[in-house]
């Protein structure tokens, strides 16, 4: 009568294998968690990207959905119930839209977009020589409540100072000239209010990179910048350097 032998593993073979299989695991997971992380991180510099350039588009074809029981004069527009008595059809007020204002707001996170009215202060005054001169002197500049938008940067994501981790505030006008319709663009730290007094530093005549930091712990790699070119005056004066560059870090 033969022996019969049986085959089998040891517990500690055993052992080893969940132990090996587990850190795989491990490993796999992680990968994929700094993998997703970074894809989120792309995706959130490139939508803010798109939202920048998204306002000259708007500032090119304007849309004014203002409705007539609304009014606009001296460049503030004026809601119901408080335009309720002297309510204007659209089109036919003393304001005209002239382009778009994007906010950063104080924790590099909140983003909010309107609408620029402009009122020409005396329709019997001469043109001035240059765009800047004409809306400095015959202009009063405010923001419409009117189709404004609210945002906030995607995936937990901060527009921050270049090679810090501090928020940065920015205010970005777009801009179309009341006299030969070209397109400028003012840049100013900070959450701005008085549209005249960022007119006054003057089209934008560097490049203005804007870096955005990552969500904590999402993320491994160096940082992404947004450029906005000098004397940028359409959409596709917005792009994302290399990363090589190093703007950010």
């Amino acid at each position: 009568m033969g022996i019969k032998t049986q085959h089998g593993f040891t517990i500690i073979e055993v052992m080893l294998f969940l132990a090996v299989t587990g850190m795989l695991a491990v490993a796999i997971l992680v990968g994929s968690g700094v993998s997703i992380g970074q894809q989120r991180y792309r995706d959130s510099v490139n939508t803010l990207k798109g939202l920048i350039q998204q306002q000259y588009s708007e500032t090119t074809n304007v849309a004014n959905s203002r409705a007539n029981d609304s009014a606009c004069a001296n460049a503030v527009v004026t809601t119901p119930p408080d335009s309720v008595p002297s309510p204007q059809a659209r089109g036919t007020s003393e304001c005209v839209i002239l382009g778009r204002l994007l906010t950063i707001g104080e924790n590099g996170i909140d983003l909010t977009v309107s609408n620029v009215v402009g009122y020409r202060t005396s329709q019997m005054a001469p043109a001035e020589p240059t765009d800047i001169d004409e809306l400095r002197t015959n202009y009063r500049l405010g923001t419409s409540p009117i189709d404004r938008e609210d945002a906030s940067v995607e995936w937990g994501a901060q527009v921050v100072k270049p090679k810090t981790t501090t928020a940065e505030p920015l205010s970005i006008m777009v801009i179309r000239s009341p006299l030969g319709g070209s397109l400028m663009t003012f840049i100013q730290d900070g959450v701005q209010t008085d549209l005249g007094g960022m007119l006054t530093g003057g089209i934008t005549k560097t490049n203005r990179d804007i870096c955005v930091n990552a969500d904590a712990g999402s993320f491994v790699g160096s940082r992404q910048a947004i450029r906005i070119n000098a004397y940028a005056s359409a959409g596709n004066a917005v792009e994302i350097p290399s990363e090589s560059d190093n703007i950010c870090d």
